[in-house]
């Protein structure tokens, strides 16, 4: 035998040789944190330290007890809870806009915690009843969300849904609040001629926010026209746009978050009008690149850190106490924040 097929000939038995070690690890066939610390030739001490995530192991040590745990084919039982994030509608022309920043911040929230995260989109909500599950956030505006009641031992907290009446937990802003004083502002500087854009009619914060604007504007005395509340899921964001420009509307309350870009550059770059001077935005949520278009946008600002950090509270006080009967049912206010995006008129 040459030499070079003599030496890939013992690299393969050795290969095959470290396979059956593995598979035989454990006299019953079972892989135990017994055969783990014989394979990393630590003790039993050092692996329980190591799969406990005791600080006290160095880690070069935690990183060759985990080698050999993998592969042994150990699986430890997990000792950490884990809690699925529910999510929805996410906007592919907002990818920083509210749901992403939820997620992000529910996410970030649990993990300072120490407890697992795991994403379930709501089209795949039955992941949510494995066992290993201990809660579930939902950030998401559906009423299958109410279909894990029916879990036993399942805390659930809804962001920006309530679903008291469900028996599910919830935090939320105050959606009505939102448009009523955006709508004001508009009148407090010399706006009469005021349209609302919304994502879709029947969704909670949706007529929500669609009865304070209607509300605000018949206290002023002004008659509210049924072509200025439209529904960006139904019309093209142009034709809504361009029909209100050419009918005299100088101010929009822009809550279809999903369009917000689309609306600015429309009414920017297709329809040449300056925003700030020929008409005026109100956006919903404090995007980051909001403060950064010309002009910087008015926008009204959801307390998202909040909302996270009081849901993440209460579903580890529920999992922590699993004979707690308290559902929450907190609402949050909102802020205005002024940029450039309005003119006064009243000047």
């Amino acid at each position: 035998m040459k030499l070079m097929e003599f030496v890939m000939s013992r690299a393969t038995t050795s290969k095959k040789t470290k396979r059956k070690t593995a598979r035989r690890a454990s006299a019953n066939g079972t892989i135990s944190i017994s055969d783990v610390a014989k394979h990393a030739n630590v003790s039993l001490g050092t692996v329980s330290r190591v799969l406990n995530r005791h600080p006290s192991v160095g880690s070069d040590l935690r990183k060759k007890v985990l080698a050999s745990s993998r592969s042994l084919g150990f699986v430890p039982k997990v000792s950490h809870r884990c809690v699925a994030v529910i999510t929805g509608r996410y906007s592919p022309a907002m990818p920083i806009g509210y749901v992403s920043a939820m997620t992000s911040l529910v996410s970030q929230e649990l993990a300072s915690r120490g407890m697992a995260v795991e994403l379930i989109d709501i089209g795949n909500i039955e992941l949510a009843y494995e066992a290993h599950i201990d809660g579930v956030i939902g950030i998401v505006f559906d009423q299958r969300l109410t279909e894990l009641t029916s879990i036993p031992n399942l805390p659930i907290v809804s962001i920006n849904k309530p679903m008291v009446e469900h028996g599910i937990g919830s935090v939320y802003a105050d959606h009505y609040q939102q448009a009523e004083m955006a709508c004001k502002y508009l009148l407090q500087q010399g706006h009469r001629e005021i349209a609302f854009m919304e994502i879709e009619r029947g969704e909670w914060g949706s007529c929500e926010r669609t009865a304070a604007f209607c509300d605000v504007m018949n206290e002023a005395g002004l008659i509210v026209d049924p072509s200025r509340i439209c529904y960006t899921i139904e019309q093209p964001v142009y034709d809504i746009l361009s029909r209100w420009c050419q009918r005299g509307v100088t101010g929009i309350l822009n809550f279809s978050e999903d369009v917000s870009l689309e609306a600015i550059h429309i009414l920017s770059n297709v329809l040449s009008k300056q925003i700030g001077r020929d008409i005026s935005t109100i956006s919903l949520e404090d995007v980051p690149i909001y403060q950064y278009l010309t002009p910087p946008q008015t926008v009204v600002r959801q307390p998202l850190a909040e909302m996270a950090k009081i849901a993440v509270d209460n579903i580890i006080k529920q999992v922590e106490d699993k004979d707690s009967t308290q559902v929450i049912d907190i609402k949050l206010e909102t802020q205005l924040i002024e940029r450039d995006s309005v003119v006064n008129l009243s000047i």
